[in-house]
């Protein structure tokens, strides 16, 4: 949970930030609260830790997509 907290905090510009929202409005609501919270104590995150937790963070969803885990849509299915 650390690093996507990191990963989260990290995602402060105009391509990531609507990440972060999608993200969390895809959660419990508790959840995500708590998740904000712990954004908001984590502060400013350096790039190469944010970008280290983000690639991080990819990997894993990789590797649950691998195993079957995790479905993920491409921009190509949800076209269809």
């Amino acid at each position: 949970q650390d690093v996507l907290v990191t990963a989260l905090a990290a995602a402060v510009d105009e391509t990531t930030a609507p990440v972060v929202q999608f993200i969390l409005a895809n959660m419990s609501q508790r959840m995500a609260e708590a998740l904000r919270e712990q954004i908001a104590e984590r502060g400013k995150v350096k790039a190469r830790a944010g970008e280290a937790a983000m690639s991080e963070v990819v990997q894993a969803l990789r590797l649950l997509e691998q195993t079957g885990d995790l479905k993920l849509n491409s921009l190509e299915e949800e076209d269809e």
